[in-house]
C-alpha cells in the first residue's frame, strides 16, 4: 500500500504511529527537527532524487521578493539553464 501526500509533518505522525516507514526529502529533516518516536535514515544513490519545478502566472505582478527568489533559484539550482 502507498500514501502520497503532500503535508511533510504528516509523514513521521503516520511513521510513529506504526503504519509504516516513510520516504521524505533532507529538507524536511532539517525543518521538522528529529523529536518523536522514529529514526532517521539517509540514502544517498545516484539514481535517487527529487525534481522541484518553480511555477509563476506569466502575467501576473511579482512582488520583488518573488523576482528575487526567482532570479536566486534560477542561479543557483539552475545554473546552466538559458
Amino acid at each position: 500500500m502507498v500514501c502520497e501526500g503532500d503535508e511533510a509533518a504528516a509523514t513521521p505522525e503516520l511513521v510513529g504511529a506504526g503504519v509504516g516507514i516513510g520516504l521524505m526529502p533532507a529538507v524536511a529533516r532539517r525543518v521538522l527537527g528529529e523529536e518523536g518516536p522514529v529514526g532517521w535514515l539517509r540514502l544517498d544513490a545516484p539514481d535517487c532524487h527529487r525534481t522541484l519545478t518553480l511555477v509563476w502566472r506569466r502575467d501576473a505582478y511579482l512582488s520583488p521578493a518573488a523576482l528575487d527568489f526567482r532570479r536566486l533559484a534560477g542561479e543557483r539550482l539552475m545554473p546552466d539553464a538559458s
